[in-house]
């Protein structure tokens, strides 16, 4: 069987990766929808399409967290069977997951309740608090879908609200990666190196850098005494399939939203500049 290692250019796991993996006898595949090191997103649909044409009854579970807020979702075109995120990185609390599970796999067997029912796969009752905050989100979807839309229906609207979060967000990171204004973007420092490629189409608001004779810690500490909070990703169990292959200990992230500026992308410019 072939082995693919890590694509050090693109940060991009393919259908025709996992196609070339692919055995009829392959029981379970996870997808991971966008990295959270390098912020590069995955086509779901085309990877599940992908294992279903060897393995159709091959179980697929999708860890959604990173690309959650980046863009949209929609289950009815990836035709998995598990899809995972954690609502505190959309906008919710700490605390507490969501996951959608199809029929097939709810049905399995599963850690459960003594005589609860075979489908249940909740222990105990569920956190109001938790379904309030959530319900405020996808709340806060259907809003702005109205702002940057004409569409009434409430999934349309959310549907808008997708679209334009994911064209701000990319408009953001190409400012950050380009340049913005008469500051040079990242690409043009050369003491910045850019992780999975300067012009990659599949970036979800994340930009993962390392500059040159700095410490990761110590870039993100001067970025936090100007403002400006990034965070360090290490070559661990979160981190290290991805910056392992790249002969990386460490990384700085640079994660933003649709509610950022980029009057703060060219703050973020002129002190990484600096660092020269």
């Amino acid at each position: 069987m072939p082995i693919h290692t890590h694509n050090d250019a693109t940060g991009l796991v393919t259908a025709e990766d996992y196609a070339a993996l692919m055995t009829p006898d392959v029981a379970v595949a996870t997808i991971l929808h966008a990295s959270p090191v390098t912020g590069m997103g995955m086509d779901v649909a085309a990877i599940s399409k992908a294992i279903r044409a060897v393995a159709p009854e091959c179980l697929i579970i999708v860890d959604g967290i990173q690309h959650a807020a980046h863009g949209q979702l929609d289950l009815d075109a990836y035709n998995v069977d598990g899809y995972v995120i954690s609502p505190y990185k959309v906008f919710s609390r700490h605390g507490y997951g969501i996951a959608w599970i199809s029929d097939k796999l709810s049905a399995m067997p599963h850690d459960m309740l003594i005589d609860a029912p075979a489908t249940g796969w909740e222990f105990g009752t569920r956190d109001s608090g938790s379904f309030a905050t959530v319900s405020d989100v996808v709340e806060y979807f259907d809003w702005l879908g109205g702002e940057v839309s004409e569409e009434t229906d409430p999934r349309k609207r959310i549907e808008a609200a997708g679209r334009a979060i994911h064209a701000y967000e990319t408009h953001l990171t190409d400012a950050m990666i380009n340049g913005t204004g008469n500051l040079p973007g990242l690409k043009d420092m050369e003491h910045v190196q850019i992780l999975a490629g300067e012009d990659n189409p599949a970036r979800e608001g994340l930009v993962s850098i390392v500059v040159k004779g700095m410490e990761s810690p110590d870039v993100v500490e001067a970025l936090n005494q100007e403002g400006i909070r990034t965070h360090t990703r290490k070559a661990d169990h979160y981190s290290g399939n991805v910056l392992n292959p790249l002969g990386l200990p460490d990384c700085v992230r640079i994660s933003l939203c649709h509610y950022n500026s980029e009057g703060e992308v060219a703050k973020l410019l002129a002190v990484v500049k600096e660092m020269a």
